[in-house]
């Protein structure tokens, strides 16, 4: 050998250390949640969403803004590199990597989660939620359940205004 690290051996370290990021996230207790309960009605970033068309390019812009939204508001901490930030920091943190790093790639909340929202590009290690119990969970699988429930508010919100538009057509008007 002249002084160089084999390819096999720095192939295989790099695996080693790099493999978690493939893997599925682990399963969340339920009750964990970025905040503590959910309020959609004092929400700024949901308020934008809800006169939105599904599937436009401004929905899943505000849908990526209720996520960072919900990571700013959050109590806990964000994890980056090892190093402890507030929720707000670690917000702002994502929006710049959005903003700077890959908003033009990046066309839904999904691809924001996957690409910005998961790991380091610097180190390849994942970003995290620290909770008061210091127990930290991958933001990754934080973010996709406040994109769930999220998604599952607006059908229901959508059905509820279909409901009442149908409603008000098949009534009759009072003579």
């Amino acid at each position: 050998m002249n002084g160089r690290l084999p390819l096999r051996i720095f192939l295989t370290a790099f695996l080693v250390t790099h493999a978690n990021c493939a893997l599925p996230p682990p399963s969340l207790d339920p009750s964990i949640s970025l905040t503590s309960r959910r309020e959609f009605d004092f929400s700024r970033a949901f308020q934008e969403i809800l006169p939105l068309e599904p599937g436009t390019p401004a929905y899943e812009r505000a849908r990526i803004n209720y996520l960072l939204e919900r990571v700013s508001k959050s109590p806990y901490n964000f994890i980056r590199n090892n190093s402890r930030y507030s929720g707000k920091r670690g917000a702002v943190h994502l929006k710049w990597k959005y903003y700077f790093r890959g908003g033009r790639s990046v066309k839904t909340a999904e691809e924001f989660i996957d690409r910005v929202a998961t790991f380091s590009k610097r180190s390849g290690d994942p970003y995290l939620m620290e909770f008061p119990t210091k127990r930290r969970h991958p933001l990754r699988a934080l973010l996709l359940r406040e994109l769930k429930e999220l998604d599952k508010e607006l059908q229901s919100r959508r059905a509820q205004k279909t409901d009442m538009a149908d409603k008000a057509v098949s009534s009759p008007s009072p003579q």
